[in-house]
């Protein structure tokens, strides 16, 4: 999933979203904690453009949620990996 920097939702409401989508629940329902992995104020932040207005480049963040292991990119890909089960 990617996120758009430039459509309203903010960063930590996609990835909020991809996660339900992956755990097959609704984001509404309280379920999906994200801030029990990560703040997600603190994840818009850490993407959003530089104070001079150029984008962030480069840089990932990955966690985990609920065994999945999630990764952030700056150019806004979302990727969502299940629990491997041996």
């Amino acid at each position: 999933m990617f996120h758009d920097p430039d459509g309203p939702a903010r960063l930590s409401t996609t990835a909020a979203h991809a996660l339900a989508d992956c755990l097959g629940i609704d984001v509404s329902d309280g379920r999906v904690l994200l801030y029990d992995a990560v703040d997600p104020d603190a994840l818009d932040r850490l993407f959003r453009p530089r104070h001079d207005g150029r984008a962030r480049h480069g840089s990932s963040l990955s966690f985990t949620v609920r065994d999945h292991y999630v990764t952030i990119t700056s150019d806004g890909e979302i990727v969502i990996e299940p629990p491997v089960h041996r």
